[in-house]
């Protein structure tokens, strides 16, 4: 299910693809439309054709992988009348330096004790002042390191060891939100431990999370920054004389973290069941919400069936919007394939997608949808003779909150659909 090289003239093959105004269907006579455009100097002529999607569904991603390896996590509360009610809670480690064994502050005064989080962006508007009530308490189970935490992963607190519950304001010239931890519990969290990994076992973590009076508003958090970090300040006396100094404790690079999301879709369209036909609507969601299943069997096994021999030059998925869709949409879209019964893998074009230029996985506003390059993927479904369906989902998924509505497939003209340049080997 992998790659096929042909003659010269790629390039030229898409620029052609690009400036055809429509194909024809797999199930139609080829046509004669775009040769027009063809350079007649060419080594060969090439032929356009279009798959139809024959199921399409919307469907809950629940087992969205959260933890450590990524760089971001994203705290907040937000209300769409699509796509209902989601909340995101951070669960985060404390740890001390890798070069520090043992932790003593006996002889100190302990002045006040800072969580500094490295704003990443602001949710939905990026330029918008957002009031954010933040709420943080001491974890009653540690956030272990070697553990793999999903989206749907949560911890118990414990409920009496507040260390803040304040408001703040954020917007969009703040780099740092600095919160005053509440000193005497935040001393009993910090203060207690003979290694590092028993400080680890004692101080357990914390949850971060935006008390639903906030309102609207995400705030994601670059978890990469040594500056997403926990701060003591302190002082103490030498013969008299008062000497201050200060102590970060990482919460950022270095220790385990993971983001937990919570869906609640009462009232809307996707309330009914984890899954929604494609019929009218196709849904995307990030935060652990909806992604697209899209399956071309049908039409791929007729065209499979007249034209074994095709190779494919140039082939793309294209997703038009709906109407009703948002203008703040994601910025890239990606394309997955199941690899056995729990895992997914990036379909072949996918791995080079961020090092190549042009259209691959964006919203084109002037054309009114995403297009996606599907050319890999789909010599390699003719060379397999079926297709096992692929699904699309949001990059950065887990610290955005752009969405999409995109065109259900009862209607062709405004369908999901897999546009694609092809010629007949000799082989």
């Amino acid at each position: 299910m992998k790659r096929h090289t042909f003659l010269p003239r790629l390039a030229a093959i898409a620029a052609l693809l690009l400036a055809a105004a429509s194909f024809t269907s797999c199930e139609d006579d080829e046509s004669t439309l775009g040769i027009d455009l063809v350079d007649p100097a060419t080594l060969y002529a090439p032929k356009y054709d279009t798959l139809y999607p024959d199921h399409a569904w919307s469907q809950i991603e629940d087992s969205l992988l959260t933890s450590t390896i990524y760089a971001y996590s994203i705290v907040g509360n937000l209300v769409d009348p699509i796509f209902g009610r989601t909340s995101a809670e951070l669960f985060a480690q404390v740890a001390l330096p890798e070069d520090v064994i043992t932790l003593d502050f006996s002889g100190l005064q302990i002045d006040s004790v800072v969580m500094s989080l490295v704003k990443h962006q602001l949710h939905p508007d990026t330029a918008a002042t957002y009031r954010m009530h933040f709420e943080v308490k001491q974890l009653a189970e540690a956030v272990e390191s070697d553990r793999r935490y999903y989206s749907t992963d949560e911890l118990p607190v414990q409920e009496d060891k507040v260390l803040y519950d304040g408001t703040v304001s954020v917007g969009y010239t703040d780099s740092v939100v600095r919160l005053h931890l509440d000193t005497e519990v935040a001393k009993q969290m910090l203060t207690q431990a003979d290694s590092a990994s028993a400080f680890i076992a004692t101080a357990k973590g914390l949850r971060v999370r935006i008390a639903d009076d906030s309102g609207n508003g995400m705030m994601s958090i670059d978890f990469s920054s040594t500056a997403t970090c926990i701060t003591i300040y302190y002082h103490y006396t030498i013969e008299d004389e008062v000497r201050t100094g200060s102590y970060d404790f990482l919460m950022g690079a270095g220790t385990a973290f993971f983001t937990h999301f919570k869906h609640d879709y009462s009232g809307t369209v996707l309330a009914a069941a984890d899954s929604v036909d494609g019929s009218n609507r196709l849904y995307l969601e990030p935060l652990g919400g909806h992604c697209i299943h899209l399956n071309f069997d049908r039409d791929l096994r007729t065209f499979h069936e007249e034209h074994p021999l095709a190779v494919i030059h140039h082939a793309e998925l294209r997703l038009p919007l709906a109407s009703e869709s948002s203008s703040l949409v994601p910025d890239k879209l990606i394309i997955m394939e199941k690899a056995g019964m729990d895992s997914l893998v990036p379909i072949d074009d996918m791995i080079d997608m961020y090092t190549l230029n042009g259209f691959d996985g964006t919203y084109h506003a002037d054309l009114g949808y995403y297009r996606l390059r599907v050319t890999q993927h789909l010599q390699g479904l003719l060379r397999q003779g079926n297709d096992k369906g692929m699904i699309m989902l949001i990059d950065k998924r887990r610290h955005t909150t752009s969405h999409a509505i995109v065109n259900g497939t009862a209607d062709k003209a405004t369908s999901p659909k897999i546009v694609f340049v092809y010629t007949e080997s000799n082989l």
